[in-house]
């Protein structure tokens, strides 16, 4: 069976040497890289999604930098396979055949008209031709090895080819300037070619222009990911759902408050970074956009292994909540966790997240001293409120929750100058302990052994650690918050305390080694903009 990477490739040689105006065509050798900005005045305007794949070769110099030995030989022996499966039946390789001449590639979504299938979008790839003497190359190789059927028609005065393989897969293939448009339905290398002509393209749509070019401003970008309208792409792959996972009316709403979006994936010395500018319809409130002090951060120790901080558990509670008034996807999970503290007696709006309106902080911490000793793990919570009365009525319940329905012992204790009152367990010690840093400060620990360090601080910090400081040194400082995951430190624990029945596959294994750590934050460069920044760090 003719795999349909092979059948993509011979479709390609099928184009460029089609005829003796093709090989004037292909006189000039000049290499020309395309760009996403370029690729994008090929592409109909009404693309609701962009994708370009950059032939930045600095970027995988860089990528073959990074990683374990054994990550490296698994890379070295997939792309191997990948040669073997997709390119032996056709005498290519792809470094000597393909590489030099394939540019940029865009991969865009644009809208079907009536009459062009039952999917509401169209697949449109349009890949760059950089070098159009190693093509007529490559294509003077293929020429003769496929034995796809083609049947040639002119449109606007471009030549379509409609290639069919013994599959039965079917694509149209068109050579626009230093393009190849490549489409399965007939209809989008139509649009390319109308576009091609001097309609409107994607290019020329507000903002796409700095968009595009910027890649979101990552360094060496190996993708650019571009939503112009992001209701709309929402809205076109909503219809699409089965019936019993369909969105609702109020659903689809809420993405109506997004304007655009844009994703650039890059690598730097830090190692492969992701970062989204999302474009809102509306101004935000200060109070939605503003930054986290991170003082907090300042209790974890070094040894976290996991952390995630922000601000206003009570505002996004609040906020979720009103937006599942008039939406039934929404209100059915409000109305699951409400009944399931019910089940404790707690009123969750109120009790339990309405005084969390500070900063929080959540980590988990590698230990193996006393009761964690068996779990190689503890964590540690620290939540800011300017509602302490509520946060302790909670505790009052929680703590008669856990003396007459438990059998939990209180116990208090002094750590340093600060009052601990734990939970304990009979013939175990205690396993959880809490108190109040300062008056709006609340602290839960989860391991005995943690509570110095967190109460205290004494011993080295999470904050100016290494390992901290390499994965989240390079991510903006004034955020609403982290996601940190110190993959080293998880990867030993991991090793050490294996899940019960669940084998990691030594691939996958030797991928997850060779990552330092993952770091994420949000933050707002004005009302409109939010920012999302994650690097991976090998």
């Amino acid at each position: 069976m003719v795999k349909k990477s092979n059948f993509l490739i011979a479709g390609a040689a099928l184009i460029v040497a089609g005829s003796i105006t093709t090989y004037l065509y292909f006189r000039s050798v000049t290499a020309k890289v395309s760009s996403p900005l370029k690729t994008a005045q090929v592409v109909p305007e009404s693309a609701i999604m962009a994708t370009f794949f950059h032939p930045n070769q600095k970027a995988i110099t860089k990528l073959q930098q990074f990683g374990t030995p054994e990550a490296k030989e698994l890379i070295s022996r997939s792309y191997a396979e990948f040669q073997q499966e997709n390119l032996a039946e056709t005498n290519i390789d792809w470094e000597k055949d393909i590489k030099p001449w394939v540019g940029g590639i865009m991969l865009a979504f644009v809208p079907a008209e009536e009459g062009q299938g039952t999917d509401p979008v169209n697949i449109l790839m349009v890949v760059g031709i950089k070098n159009k003497f190693q093509a007529l190359r490559f294509a003077t190789k293929l020429q003769g090895e496929d034995e796809s059927q083609v049947i040639k028609r002119e449109y606007q005065g471009v030549t379509i080819r409609e290639v069919t393989d013994e599959t039965g897969k079917t694509f149209n293939l068109a050579i626009l300037g230093d393009y190849l448009a490549i489409a399965p339905m007939a209809g989008a290398v139509e649009a390319a070619i109308d576009t091609f002509r001097g309609e409107s393209s994607l290019a020329m749509r507000e903002n796409t222009a700095k968009s595009l070019q910027e890649s979101a401003g990552v360094e060496n970008a190996i993708a650019t990911v571009f939503i112009p309208n992001y209701g709309q792409f929402v809205r076109e792959f909503a219809d699409e759902l089965p019936e019993n996972q369909k969105l609702s009316a109020a659903s689809l709403e809420q993405f109506e408050a997004i304007d655009s979006m844009v994703m650039g994936i890059g690598v730097d010395d830090g190692g492969v970074r992701l970062r989204a500018l999302t474009k809102f319809v509306s101004p935000l409130s200060p109070e939605q956009t503003k930054p986290v002090s991170g003082k907090i951060l300042q209790r974890f120790p070094a040894e976290t292994m996991m952390l995630m901080s922000g601000m206003g558990i009570s505002q996004a509670w609040a906020e979720f909540t009103s937006q599942a008034e008039n939406n039934e996807d929404l209100q059915d999970v409000v109305e699951e966790v409400r009944s399931l503290f019910v089940d404790f007696g707690l009123d969750v709006d109120r009790e339990v997240f309405g005084w969390m309106d500070g900063e929080f902080a959540l980590g988990l911490i590698a230990s193996n001293q006393g009761v964690l000793a068996t779990t190689g793990f503890g964590g540690a919570m620290v939540f800011e409120t300017s509602d302490r009365s509520t946060a302790e009525k909670l505790i009052e319940k929680l703590n008669l929750m856990a003396t007459e329905n438990a059998g939990l012992a209180l116990r208090e204790i002094q750590v340093g100058r600060q009052s601990v009152t734990q939970w304990q367990v009979a013939g175990i010690g205690a396993f959880l302990g809490y108190g109040w840093l300062d008056d709006n400060s609340l602290f839960v620990v989860l391991g005995e052994p943690l509570m110095e360090g967190i109460v205290n601080m004494s011993g080295d910090r999470l904050i100016g650690s290494e390992g901290f400081e390499q994965i989240t040194g390079t991510l903006p400082e004034s955020n609403q918050g982290y996601f940190y995951l110190d993959m080293e430190r998880t990867m030993v624990w991991v090793n050490r305390y294996p899940f019960a029945n669940v084998v990691i596959p030594s691939d996958l294994k030797a991928i997850l080694n060779s990552i330092r750590g993952i770091g994420v934050t949000s933050s707002w460069s004005d009302d409109l903009t939010n920012e999302m920044e994650m690097l991976v760090a090998f």
